[in-house]
């Protein structure tokens, strides 16, 4: 067992020695891909990145080819031409009632008039009123108060019941993009003390149906199919949910999901549905099978109505940049039918957990291919191509009903990628390395400190090092007390020891001195005896051997304290250097002893 278990060891050694390189390359790898994907993530949570998701968004709708219209509803539109040829403006009720009046004999199934009549325009009024209150067919509109004393909201046409009345607001998106649209709400509490009329769109004690909701759903009664609230709050028509859009789901960043939102799925930029002009119905020049049991919807598409929007469709074009209220309804209602009669996904979305997982991923595609490749063209065609790799993916996921992160993987594909390629060409050029030995070098000179200290910490408080504190001590105060028995005799020769040099020097200066005094009166002598002559006779004679004899003394004196001086010198320094060597052999003698 014991070879066995060498044989193994000595295998994983070499495996691991082998695939060194690897696991190094794999580990830069995924820290450079957990870095980005944490980055990219702060950065949706903070919505930098909801401009680019939503642009992506718009995209992908403009690439999804276009459904055929819709065969269940009818558009019937008041538009320029319409209003010239009839002449009026704003088309007066009694022109709606004759419309509602020629569209109801064709028995559609539901008729959705997308038209504010809160206030009598021209004649005609008791007419729609009458009406609206006899036929069950006609959905009427209001519009939500936002909440403000002067918006109170416009309140439905007088004689239609609350449950054939349904608000016609939808949420945009910033940039005015319609994208989101409304089920049904409740409307808020309007702020200070209004004198506004309370109405059944701002009033904040009940919720709201949407317009195209109540739309939709009248025609699925048809269907024996009818509404249901489930537990969580989700809307169930039949077995189909309607997704309720969460304020992170898709792109979006802590959007305003107030109410129960959905996300449109568009069916078409052109032709959502056959469309009409009312000038057609009040002819008869409608063919009543586009009529019967559909569902007819009534509005302004003129651009001199300020009910227009804009969608996805709106980017990069010149014109028909805006779709018109009652188009964008009809786009809501066959979103609602096609989901729950043709099995036509509603728009899904992957959990926050899935898009890290998804982000990181490409993250770490784009560090390997930038850690394998070192040829720039070969680089750059590579990351093109998983470039559209990833929108390829992102966009076949939109044609089966998912909206997926797409800016973010890419940029995750991009950075890590560059982030690598940048990492090679630092420590290439050496500049990765001097940094790294000069931090080294730092952090082994504060740990080498730090080591050195806790050492001596170490040595300090041992039972060694204070024994040796002990001793010392105990040396010192022994030092002290010999010193103090030693005579004071060579304490004295100690202490004059420095000064010899310095008697020296005055004793030979007075030697110079005295030999100098002796040689002048020397020379004084010859000079006089010299200078005497025989005019001075024996007298002169007489006292020249007597100044003579007086200079020789004086000469013979200084000459013998010279030698005096020179003895005794030589005796004091005898006895100077006995001492001295005396008072050495002592000390050697104590420190020996100690």
């Amino acid at each position: 067992m014991s070879k066995i278990s060498n044989k193994i060891r000595s295998a994983v050694a070499q495996l691991s020695q082998m695939y060194k390189p690897s696991l190094a390359l794999a580990k830069s790898v995924l820290i450079a891909s957990a870095a980005v994907t944490l980055s990219l993530m702060g950065a949706r949570h903070l919505g930098i990145l909801e401009p680019l998701e939503l642009s992506a968004y718009d995209q992908m709708v403009r690439w999804r080819p276009e459904e055929q219209p819709d065969s269940r509803l009818l558009v019937v539109g008041i538009t320029e031409a319409d209003i010239q040829k009839l002449n009026q403006w704003p088309i007066s009720d009694r022109k709606i009632a004759e419309i509602l009046q020629k569209l109801d004999k064709m028995q559609p199934a539901v008729i959705g008039l997308d038209v504010l009549r809160d206030v009598p325009l021209g004649d005609g009024r008791e007419e729609l009123t009458k009406l609206l209150q006899k036929s069950d067919r006609i959905i009427g509109v209001c519009l939500v108060t936002d909440g403000s004393p002067d918006n109170p909201g416009s309140p439905p046409a007088p004689g239609l019941p609350e449950n054939r009345v349904g608000f016609a607001d939808f949420g945009v998106d910033p940039g005015g993009i319609l994208r989101r649209a409304l089920l049904f709400m409740k409307p808020p509490t309007i702020k200070g003390n209004s004198s506004a009329q309370k109405h059944l769109c701002n009033d904040d004690s009940q919720v709201l149906y949407s317009f195209n909701l109540q739309l939709a759903l009248r025609y699925l009664q048809g269907q024996k199919i009818s509404p249901q609230l489930a537990p969580d709050q989700s809307l169930w028509l039949g077995k189909t949910k309607l997704k309720q859009l969460a304020s992170n789901d898709g792109g979006y960043t802590n959007t305003d999901v107030r109410g129960y939102q959905i996300l449109i799925n568009y069916r078409s930029r052109r032709q959502v549905a056959n469309q009409v002009r009312i000038t057609d119905v009040l002819e008869g020049k409608v063919d009543p099978k586009l009529v019967k049991d559909k569902i007819v919807l009534i509005g302004y598409t003129t651009e001199t109505v300020k009910d227009l929007f804009y969608t996805p469709y709106s980017g990069r074009q010149q014109s028909n940049q805006f779709m018109p209220g009652i188009v964008a309804h009809a786009q809501v209602v066959s979103q609602i039918l096609s989901a729950v009669l043709d099995n036509r996904p509603m728009l899904w979305f992957w959990s926050e957990w899935a898009e890290i997982l998804w982000i990181s991923g490409w993250s770490i595609v784009g560090g390997t291919l930038a850690s394998r490749m070192a040829h720039p063209a070969k680089l750059t065609v590579t990351f093109a191509a998983m470039l559209s790799g990833c929108c390829a993916i992102g966009f076949g996921i939109f044609l089966l009903g998912g909206w997926v992160p797409v800016a973010a993987p890419a940029l995750a594909l991009i950075l890590t990628g560059g982030s690598i390629v940048s990492a090679e060409r630092f420590n290439k050029a050496g500049y990765g390395k001097a940094i790294s030995d000069r931090v080294k070098q730092v952090f082994k000179i504060e740990i080498d400190q730090a080591k050195k200290e806790q050492q001596v910490a170490e040595i300090t408080e041992s039972d060694f090092f204070k024994e040796l504190q002990q001793k010392k001590d105990k040396l010192r105060i022994s030092k002290q007390e010999t010193s103090e028995k030693t005579p004071s005799e060579p304490q004295e020769i100690t202490a004059s020891t420095p000064e010899l040099p310095k008697a020296e020097s005055q004793t030979d200066e007075y030697l110079a001195q005295l030999q100098e005094k002796a040689k002048q009166q020397k020379h004084r002598a010859t000079v006089t005896e010299s200078e005497s002559g025989s005019q001075t006779g024996a007298i002169n004679a007489g006292s020249g051997a007597s100044s003579a004899e007086t200079q020789h003394d004086e000469f013979s004196d200084l000459q013998t304290k010279a030698k005096q001086m020179r003895q005794r010198r030589g005796a004091q320094k005898m006895i100077k250097d006995e001492k001295i060597d005396s008072l050495t052999d002592k000390e050697d003698v104590g420190g020996k002893e100690e």
